[in-house]
């Protein structure tokens, strides 16, 4: 019983004379067979090119304390500036909010114990 690897080894050494006899298609044929090796076996040419990245380790510590500055945390400031709306009249909403909320925990207090009916 033939083994699969003679068989190979004898399939593919006859496999190239025979194509490299064939003339009409010969450019055809060994541009199929180098693009197929070059692709599936070497990888795309793209994944050999070498490239430089300017990376700053610490950019994200960076971004991280701006954003906790500008939106706070868990974006609790942005939050409530989308609350207080945008069209002017924010300012006037955010200080009616502190009014209300004197002595209150964040709005926490809602949850368990919702305010008596006006």
């Amino acid at each position: 019983m033939l083994h699969l690897r003679f068989v190979c080894a004898l399939a593919f050494p006859l496999l190239l004379v025979l194509l490299l006899l064939s003339q009409p298609a010969e450019g055809f044929i060994l541009r199929l067979i180098t693009e197929t090796l070059q692709n599936n076996v070497a990888g795309e040419p793209i994944t050999h090119d070498r490239t430089e990245w300017n990376f700053d380790p610490n950019a994200a510590k960076n971004a991280r304390a701006l954003y906790f500055e500008k939106n706070g945390f868990r974006s609790s400031k942005f939050i409530e500036r989308l609350g207080a709306g945008t069209d002017g009249w924010h300012e006037e909403r955010r200080m009616e909010q502190a009014v209300r909320d004197v002595g209150r925990l964040g709005g926490e207090h809602n949850q368990n114990y919702p305010p008596p009916p006006v």
